[in-house]
């Protein structure tokens, strides 16, 4: 069983993408806490390493509630995906230079939905 799960924690972690700032501590969390809390269970007749664990449980849980906190008051945008930060760099660029040269609207609609194809082939008009 115990081989099994970490199959799948590692096919997870394979997978992952970090998308924001919180994903580290969100994934720190996840594994750490229920890791301490049943290790903490097992061991509940032996106190000092008992209350140990359940304080190292806690501890993620802490850091990335008030990290939630900090990027919510400080920095609200590393709270957003990876992608739309991105986007939205772009198009900040986009509006800052766009006085200067011409760009054409496919390239706006492609940067603020890159998941939808142009209906028109590439080159022919309509």
């Amino acid at each position: 069983m115990l081989n099994n799960i970490g199959q799948h924690s590692q096919s997870a972690a394979t997978k992952l993408h970090v998308r924001s700032a919180l994903n580290p501590l969100l994934w720190l969390t996840g594994i750490a806490t229920p890791l301490c809390f049943i290790s903490g269970y097992a061991l509940k007749d032996t106190s000092p390493i008992f209350e140990i664990l359940i304080v190292a449980g806690l501890l993620p849980m802490t850091v990335t509630c008030f990290g939630f906190c900090y990027f919510a008051i400080f920095k609200p945008e590393k709270l957003q995906s990876e992608d739309y930060q991105i986007r939205h760099e772009s198009l900040q660029l986009i509006q800052q230079k766009s006085g200067n040269i011409e760009i054409p609207i496919t390239s706006i609609e492609q940067i603020v939905n890159p998941a939808t194809q142009l209906s028109r082939p590439e080159g022919g008009r309509g």
